[in-house]
């Protein structure tokens, strides 16, 4: 931190702003008014050439799309005065717009800036492009580059064993390979929707049934014109609305994100409980204090942090499916404020992706405690010893060796003691450690088919 932010409201733009900077060029209010003001631009040009009226020339074009690019904060400060004056975020837009066309010699198309669009024609495309751009620029990289790790770890690890605990009691072995690909499997599978996403978006006019476009020129095409102006921005073209655009896609991709992060949340507080367990291991860094009391604490403090905001970015996705589908009849305005706040769910998401990729790279098997658990608990092959029996054609081998084993920390001699000389000569040699199965086996051929599907 420093000085320039110990005094914002907002980790994000405080504590945390390091890490979450980059999505300012996303989800700030310049960035808002920068796409607006792109939305503003691209549709004028569109409607003049659609109508065939005050065509700009390639000259004129290019000037005015350097003149996008060179927007600067002394413009978008003008944007937030005239705003101060109107109280319009999305007029003020359209009236800097028609300012800045009179200074570029260009006033000749002021009669068509914004015209016959409502301000969620204009919004809906400006947050879809402003989510989209994050979402495959910033987001999704930083979830595949954590994704990346994850399946190196597990390939790594596809033969490491540890006891496997279900209820959170020893059960049978298993790798930290295998039980770590799980976790990469589920995430392949909701980022592979998320990045296939195309989010939709909307230019119908003030209740959604282009009435001025068909009012004034009832010749054209409008349908024609709306799905082609939306798809030249990268969105989904949606005729049917109202005046604002429904958001099902939008509902979708947030509900993607949050199956991602139920998924991290999982893995975050098993790596917390592993590390609890002593099945993992946490390299030191000699600077760093556990606790301000108890030199001794080495703290998961990274799976922590994962999952403290992983809750938070849960609880706004969760907000913004529930906000975003409903709007009293035809619009109310009450999404607004809330839409603002898409970005502050982004940013403890990528916080939450960066705290993985740490965490991740501060663990490792415990390796002899790992063994010495296997090796005093045979009672973890009290499966394989009724199956067996069962083999034998003993029909009562669950029970017997549940009475032997249930609650029970046995060593192998006094759990197959009781058995028949010859049973007890063929499980002498019986070993935990052997008793894995096809762990090692299931992480290659799932690690092919997660590469495969996301083309790694």
């Amino acid at each position: 931190m420093t000085a320039n932010n110990l005094n914002t409201l907002s980790p994000l733009d405080g504590r945390y702003c390091p890490q979450v900077k980059v999505l300012q060029d996303y989800f700030s209010e310049t960035s808002l008014i920068r796409h607006r003001l792109v939305v503003e631009v691209f549709y004028l040009i569109s409607l003049t050439e659609f109508l065939n009226q005050n065509q700009l020339t390639s000259m004129e074009k290019k000037k005015l799309f350097k003149w996008l690019k060179s927007l600067d904060s002394k413009q978008f400060k003008r944007v937030l005065q005239i705003q101060e004056e109107i109280k319009h975020d999305v007029k003020a837009v359209e009236y800097f717009l028609k300012e800045s066309l009179e200074k570029l010699g260009l006033s000749r198309l002021n009669h068509l800036v914004h015209w016959g669009l409502t301000s969620d024609d204009v919004n809906n495309l400006s947050y879809g492009l402003m989510i989209s751009k994050a979402k495959n620029e910033v987001l999704l990289p930083s979830l595949l580059e954590f994704l990346k790790q994850l399946v190196n770890f597990s390939k790594q690890t596809k033969n490491t064993l540890m006891p496997a605990r279900t209820h959170g009691q020893l059960a049978l072995p298993t790798t930290f390979g295998k039980e770590f690909l799980v976790f990469a499997k589920r995430i392949s599978f909701f980022y592979k929707k998320s990045s296939s996403l195309k989010l939709q978006g909307k230019l119908t006019g003030a209740v959604g049934t282009l009435a001025a476009h068909k009012f004034f020129f009832p010749a054209k095409n409008w349908f024609k014109f709306s799905q082609e102006f939306v798809d030249s921005l990268g969105l989904e073209p949606n005729l049917l609305t109202t005046q604002i655009e429904p958001g099902a896609s939008l509902n979708y991709f947030f509900s993607l994100l949050k199956e991602i992060s139920l998924v991290l949340l999982d893995f975050s507080q098993d790596c917390w409980f592993y590390i609890s367990l002593d099945y993992l291991m946490q390299s030191r860094d000699e600077k760093e204090v556990g606790s301000s009391t108890m030199p001794q604490k080495v703290n998961p403090i990274k799976f922590e942090n994962a999952e403290g905001n992983l809750k938070i970015a849960i609880s706004l996705l969760n907000l913004f499916s529930e906000k975003f589908a409903v709007s009293r009849l035809q619009r109310d305005l009450s999404d607004s404020t809330v839409r603002r706040n898409v970005g502050v769910a982004f940013g403890h998401l990528l916080l939450s992706f960066e705290s993985l990729k740490q965490g991740l790279q501060t663990i490792s098997p415990n390796q002899s405690y790992l063994q010495k658990q296997l090796s005093n608990h045979p009672e973890m092959l009290s499966e394989a010893l009724q199956l067996q029996l069962k083999l034998e054609g003993d029909s009562g081998a669950y029970e017997k060796i549940k009475q032997q084993t249930r609650g029970r920390q046995i060593s192998w001699e006094q759990l197959v003691g009781f058995l028949p000389l010859q049973i007890q000569k063929k499980v002498k040699n019986w070993q935990v450690k052997d008793y894995v199965g096809l762990a090692g086996q299931l992480v290659d051929l799932e690690i092919k088919n997660i590469k495969k599907e996301l083309k790694l």
